[in-house]
């Protein structure tokens, strides 16, 4: 269930902490127009040589607008404020962002389509906690979006792509 990648697994009871601190995030989201108030923990794991603190929280939470578009969803506002804060400028590894916990009270909040998509940007793999009928659940983004689109690089695209040749030089011509 949780990647290869994201290094050692966070035992249940991280898990459930982080869903809490996403719960007590919650409390300050704005949500004027909705009511709906959501709360999203980002747990942030540097490598064993990093000079980050172990285990550093982010926290987010809807910042809605009278111009719907302009909404920031939690989860994206937590990755925002890593990133923002130099996150990925350390050395963090491959993947620092083990695990991304939202809460919208007694519903079950799972990450909208483009906050699913923001993620994969940057973990892939990442844990998503979230809590329905008291129930803490635990998911990868694999298994809530398994095939996000990927931009590839232009170094890619070229080791992909079939050499070129002028439509003048094509079978067509001959």
């Amino acid at each position: 269930m949780f990647g290869k990648k994201a290094g050692k697994t966070p035992d249940f009871k991280k898990l459930e902490d982080l869903y809490y601190a996403a719960e007590d995030a919650r409390k300050n989201a704005y949500a004027p127009y909705s009511d709906f108030r959501v709360g999203a923990a980002l747990l942030v794991r540097p490598n064993e040589d990093s000079v980050l603190p172990i285990n550093k929280m982010y926290t987010g939470v809807n910042i809605e607008n009278a111009s719907y578009s302009a909404t920031l969803c939690a989860e994206r506002v937590a990755f925002a404020k890593a990133i923002s804060d130099g996150i990925l400028n350390y050395d963090i590894g491959e993947n620092p962002f083990v695990a991304i916990a939202v809460s919208a009270g007694d519903e079950e909040a799972l990450p909208c389509g483009t906050c699913r998509q923001f993620m994969s940007e940057f973990a892939p793999e990442i844990i998503v906690v979230t809590k329905a009928d008291n129930e803490i659940r635990i998911r990868n983004l694999k298994q809530l979006l398994p095939e996000s689109f990927k931009l590839e690089k232009e170094d890619e695209i070229e080791e992909k792509a079939p050499e070129y040749k002028p439509f003048f030089e094509s079978e067509i011509d001959k």
